[in-house]
């Protein structure tokens, strides 16, 4: 397994009274397989997602990314394993606004030491269809574009896991149907786990496993 929870519980104190954002979740997510996590708002989606992604530390329980175990580590550990192994695409797309769309996917690359950077994000952002916008910043870019300059991002690290956070939560319907194709089509070439938050059934529906929280709970 890539990704595995036990037990885990958040649990945050507000005006002297303890409030629990998630209780005793459990689950496991394999190489190559996808996990979509759907809920109202304020279910504990994006709590969950911190925490597996080393984001954020459970009250308890375990969680572990490669047998790297995240709830026991130290911040420093944890970013390593996070540069190491995960990427991350979000609703807001997240590039770096003095940054090129070439030079954004290049970013992660480099900080990795990957000699070959240039070559990789080129390769990727054709992938997306975004090859005559390399030069392009940010806001020259529509939102699905900027979103497909993200993917590709995300993909070019060959991370271990891939998460996405609403990934086409501020896309029309066009918009959000082509970037659901580019996410799962470069899903099915890469041997990531991918796991996605979404409020979009039709997006949930394509992955191999789909949970749905309540008050912190899954159904």
């Amino acid at each position: 397994m890539i990704i595995e929870a036990r037990n885990l519980s958040k649990k945050v104190i507000f005006n002297n009274e303890e409030i629990i954002i998630l209780d005793d979740i459990n689950l496991n997510v394999s190489a190559s397989s996808s996990l979509a996590v759907i809920g109202p708002s304020g279910s504990g989606k994006s709590t969950l997602l911190g925490i597996l992604a080393g984001l954020d530390s459970p009250t308890s329980g375990e969680i572990f990314i490669n047998k790297n175990p995240l709830h026991s580590l130290s911040e420093e550990a944890r970013a390593k394993v996070r540069k190491d192994s995960v990427a991350f695409v979000f609703q807001n797309f997240e590039l770096l606004s003095g940054l090129t769309a070439l030079e954004n996917v290049m970013l992660p690359l480099e900080l990795k030491s990957n000699k070959g950077a240039k070559e990789i994000a080129i390769n990727y952002l054709e992938k997306v269809d975004m090859q005559n916008r390399l030069m392009h910043y940010p806001q020259q870019l529509s939102g699905g574009e900027q979103q497909r300059v993200a993917i590709a991002r995300a993909f070019a690290c060959e991370a271990e896991v891939l998460f996405c956070d609403e990934p086409t939560g501020n896309l029309d319907s066009n918009n959000s149907d082509l970037i659901a194709d580019l996410i799962f089509g470069a899903f099915r070439e890469s041997s990531s786990a991918l796991i996605i938050v979404t409020h979009d059934e039709t997006l949930a529906n394509r992955c191999d496993q789909k949970i749905e929280l309540l008050d912190g709970k899954i159904l």
